[in-house]
């Protein structure tokens, strides 16, 4: 995916061309052009916004720089050897709120000392900032661009890189619009800004779990073309190991819109089983970021398999009625919620029409239409509500108060799937948000800003993704637009 300057004719000119118009991609779009250089943005969905319109809004920003390092240092689990690196995050994500006040996105301190790991060093010198949602971030930042008369080139998708054979500098792109190729001088430099990998099923194998299928809950055009343009072009690759999960989804919706539909509910009349038909988890535990191992991803050796996947929900008539099973709540947002796809009807009705959920009259009529093995699953149903009836507490941990009886027929099924909010993995980069080669070396002209290449290497920090996007986003583009056109 690179292409040496010489076989190459331009078609199109810009002093700096972005790819990928998310948060990263709009904030380095601005400050290029406010540097005074010709800016082009490339996006390869049909409308801006990748994950950063997907995003929650709760930003965890510092309100002491030096505390902050300390908490980064202690997040990174020793896979950030740059201190410089560290110290510029922490600076930058201070400053964010007032580089943000100036393009017209005001943000709201709501409380200090807000770290999701109180016992790291430096964690009360985080705090809790609201925005809105990512969506609406995004629009704001979207009105900037617009505003500044910034072109976009949408539906085009980013090819290959150019690169100089000598210098290694980056010198364009070649882009796809419309089944035809055409490349793209960039004078001063090429900000990657592609986002992750989400919806690869085969880097997703290649990096984190061969043969388990993860859903995004961000935007499915994250494909994993960045990782791929910035390894053709001898980029490190680092925090591939890192994989933000959301939870386990409904695998129906999910196979048709490419996104996740997450389970929410954390108290009723339900149980998650395996083919087996045995519970294997704490239904009410929450999933989100976790990096102790999942159950749900489980691999038994002498087997050679994940015993737990496929796995399935089970509930009866009386939760059916309860309300809908899926239902984006307390500003959870998501790409499906966004694009105005993930209406879910009051009663599950129009889900089980659709063969999302499966319905049976007895329990054995469903475990026959689903494949689970019949035993195991009247064993687990039948142990569920002797252990709810006797108050008894549950194998799995899961609280009493969210049990509840799974005694009305019809009963259901539905497959689940694991879903995630988004991959850190792609190319190192520094400071200034240049990406380096695997000597540690910076290959001119190329910038990599926004989870592509996250600095969040193992644990990852809630409410970082975004604010980081943006903060490199712009450092990315100040720095390009330095470049001396070649």
């Amino acid at each position: 995916m690179t292409a040496a300057q010489a076989d190459v004719t331009w078609e199109r000119v810009a002093d700096v061309v972005v790819l990928g118009y998310g948060g990263a991609g709009a904030c380095a779009a601005i400050a290029a052009h406010d540097a005074g250089v010709k800016v082009l943005l490339i996006e390869k969905a049909p409308f801006g916004g990748g994950n950063t319109a997907c995003a929650l809004g709760p930003m965890r920003l510092p309100g002491d720089v030096a505390g902050a390092v300390k908490y980064y240092q202690a997040l990174s689990f020793g896979t950030v050897a740059d201190e410089d690196l560290i110290w510029a995050l922490a600076e930058a994500l201070h400053d964010l709120p007032g580089k943000l006040d100036a393009l017209g996105v005001p943000l709201k301190l709501v409380s200090k000392g807000s770290a999701m790991f109180p016992t790291l060093p430096g964690a009360e010198a985080l705090d809790h900032w609201m925005a809105g949602t990512g969506n609406k971030v995004f629009e704001i930042l979207a009105q900037n661009v617009e505003k500044r008369g910034i072109p976009v080139l949408y539906g085009t998708r980013a090819r290959k890189l150019v690169q100089d054979p000598a210098t290694k500098a980056v010198l364009g792109v070649v882009i796809e619009k419309d089944g035809k190729e055409e490349a793209i001088r960039a004078n001063r430099g090429v900000i990657l800004s592609t986002g992750g990998y989400e919806n690869d099923p085969q880097l997703q194998g290649y990096y984190n779990f061969p043969g388990v299928r993860l859903y995004p809950f961000g935007t499915p055009y994250n494909t994993g073309d960045g990782v791929r343009m910035a390894a053709a072009v001898g980029a490190d690759p680092w925090h591939f190991v890192n994989v933000a999960f959301m939870g386990l989804s409904f695998k129906g919706p999910a196979d048709q819109y490419g996104c996740a539909f997450p389970f929410q509910k954390t108290r009723g009349g339900f149980i998650f089983v395996n083919k087996t038909g045995r519970r294997f988890m704490n239904e009410a535990k929450r999933l989100t970021f976790r990096k102790e191992p999942l159950e749900v991803t489980y691999f038994d050796h002498e087997a050679a398999c994940y015993p737990n996947l496929p796995c399935y929900l089970i509930f009866d008539e009386t939760q059916r009625l309860k309300g809908p099973l899926y239902r984006m709540t307390g500003g959870m947002v998501g790409y499906a919620s966004i694009r105005g796809f993930d209406d879910w009807s009051e009663d599950n009705s129009a889900e089980i029409a659709k063969g999302w959920i499966i319905k049976a009259n007895t329990l054995e009529e469903l475990a026959a239409r689903t494949g689970i093995d019949p035993t195991g699953l009247k064993q687990s149903v039948g142990q569920n509500n002797k252990d709810h009836s006797a108050q008894a507490d549950d194998a799995f941990g899961r609280p009493a108060d969210s049990r509840r009886l799974i005694v009305t027929p019809p009963y259901y099924a539905a497959e689940f799937c694991l879903s995630i909010v988004n991959t850190q993995g792609g190319p190192r980069h520094n400071r200034f948000a240049q990406t380096l080669d695997t000597e540690g070396n910076i290959i001119p002209r190329l910038y990599t800003p926004g989870e592509l290449g996250s600095f969040f290497g193992h644990l990852y920090q809630g409410g970082s993704n975004l604010p980081e996007a943006l903060a490199f986003g712009r450092i990315a583009g100040e720095c390009a637009a330095k470049e001396k056109p070649w």
